[in-house]
């Protein structure tokens, strides 16, 4: 009687439950809320969180390419931060305006690059710009928020005396003010059709009876001398601009600078929080990259502890062992 030795055939199920697990993990989380699992919708996928990402970064972008226009307005134009005799904010707002509007840009500019190359590292550093960047926004809305009200009431504080007196000892001073009083056709401090009189409260006016030059209608060297030893109102109204540079100065901030600081604080509020939401994006694609890396090196090291008769088949590993046939006689 021939008698075949049976072949075995043993099924190794491969380690393969980490691998899927990570996997899964690339491609989709679910997160548990009172023991029951809810599933994130849009952020659901590392290709979603890539999008979103991509469109917050491109939002900064172009919101700072805003914030650095608006910030040179109101330094070039409205001239702002001569006025820090008032207080400190007019020179904050304008500052944070546009330098943070240039740290917006090359931070929405960089994070654009890590989420493109999906780096770790990169997108880690990335997160912490944004946090610091998003302290500045922060520092600008609540100067903002400060400035309204100073706008309302702190020019009735103010005291421009002291800085009128150091007028011709001061060249910060006398650049200053010769600016304003040019640009804004103003002269002194406050009130209407009287500004001009604060200067006869100097040594300039006492003295000399005089005003600056950057006073007169039509500037001209020594148009402002002597000034105060005319009596007609009406020759003086047709030499200097009589109205005060705060007085005038005021009127437009309330007209058009408030207006400004007020959609900022809005807007700014908005991109705030586009930013903590970045910054949770970046550290979720991170740590998905991360465990990307993981999966990789895995399944290399498991592929690789395979045997050379090992066949792969739907996830299971197969091998064969046993040898050839052989007769057995029938009496033993």
């Amino acid at each position: 009687m021939r008698i075949s030795k049976l072949y075995s055939v043993t099924l190794h199920k491969e380690e393969e439950s980490d691998v899927t697990h990570l996997s899964d993990r690339r491609t989709e989380e679910t997160t548990y809320i009172k023991g029951f699992p809810y599933r994130m919708s849009f952020f659901a996928t590392i290709e979603s969180r890539k999008a979103a990402s991509f469109m917050i970064n491109a939002t900064l972008l172009i919101s700072s390419l805003i914030l650095i226009g608006t910030g040179a307005s109101l330094m070039g134009f409205y001239r702002v931060q001569m006025l820090e005799v008032i207080t400190v904010d007019f020179i904050i707002v304008p500052t944070v305006l546009t330098g943070g509007g240039i740290f917006t840009l090359i931070v929405s500019i960089f994070g654009l690059t890590a989420v493109a190359r999906e780096d770790t590292c990169l997108l880690l550093s990335y997160a912490v710009l944004v946090a610091v960047d998003f302290c500045i926004l922060m520092a600008g809305i609540i100067s903002s928020v400060r400035l309204l009200f100073d706008i309302q009431i702190g020019f009735l504080d103010a005291d421009v005396m002291s800085e009128l007196s150091a007028y011709e000892t001061d060249s910060w001073v006398r650049y200053k003010w010769d600016t304003i009083q040019t640009e804004f056709t103003c002269c002194g401090g406050y009130g209407y059709a009287q500004g001009y009189t604060d200067w006869k409260k100097t040594s300039m006016g006492g003295t000399r009876n005089s005003v600056p030059d950057s006073c007169c209608l039509f500037i001209a060297p020594g148009c402002g001398n002597n000034l105060f030893e005319v009596n007609d109102i009406r020759v003086v109204i047709g030499k200097i601009n009589v109205h005060g540079c705060l007085t005038v100065m005021q009127r437009r901030l309330e007209t058009h600078v408030t207006v400004i600081l007020i959609v900022f604080a809005a807007v700014g509020g908005i991109l705030a929080i586009m930013q903590l939401l970045s910054v949770v994006l970046a550290c979720c694609l991170a740590s998905n990259f991360s465990h990307g890396d993981e999966i990789s090196v895995y399944e290399y090291e498991t592929r690789s502890r395979a045997g050379s008769v090992s066949k792969r088949s739907y996830g299971a590993e197969t091998t064969f062992y046993g040898g050839p046939s052989r007769e057995v006689p029938m009496d033993l």
